[in-house]
């Protein structure tokens, strides 16, 4: 190749590798639907408790505020959230963490497992169903509900729980 070739594709190369960049870090910004509004009333859902096949719905979840968690297993992220989540449940128990696998592909057993690392969390699988309905685009993403199930605040990606702690103690006021 001649020198003027070889510029030629090193520039094409340098725009394309530009480019990927620019979409790899703008892009989920610029297309991620907003999360829930505040004071809005959360959307209606059914899962399937993991530690006892029970069903657990947002109408179960009402009289004391609650976290929703949504989380996969392959996401880590929402592993290195967890142990946080789970002590903060153990501060909190006049709340309910609630621990929503959105990921179908996993088997039960897998998620028991990891459920009974965090007893304090209500670990439910059967959230791909109803992603959309609480515009989840990313795990995580964490909401946290009033007693009376209407949205105090809600995060997409990692957060400490000390933003979950202050959403929950919005919630209360």
């Amino acid at each position: 190749m001649s020198g003027g070739r070889w510029g030629r594709v090193l520039r094409t190369g340098l725009m394309i590798a530009a480019a990927l960049l620019v979409a790899a870090v703008f892009g989920p910004r610029m297309c991620r639907a907003p999360l829930l509004a505040t004071g809005a009333a959360a959307p209606p859902f059914a899962a399937v408790r993991v530690a006892d096949g029970a069903p657990l719905t947002l109408r179960d979840l009402r009289g004391r505020p609650a976290v929703l968690f949504f989380w996969a297993a392959w996401c880590r992220a929402c592993e290195a959230m967890m142990p946080g989540l789970a002590a903060l449940a153990a501060e909190r128990p006049a709340a309910r963490f609630v621990a929503l696998h959105g990921d179908g592909q996993v088997p039960t057993s897998a998620l028991a497992v990891r459920a009974g690392r965090f007893p304090k969390l209500i670990v439910v699988e059967g959230a791909e169903r109803f992603l959309g309905a609480y515009r989840v685009t990313t795990f995580p993403t964490t909401y946290v509900l009033d007693a009376e199930g209407r949205i105090c605040g809600g995060v997409a990606g990692r957060v400490s729980p000390d933003v979950v702690a202050a959403l929950l103690d919005r919630c209360v006021r």
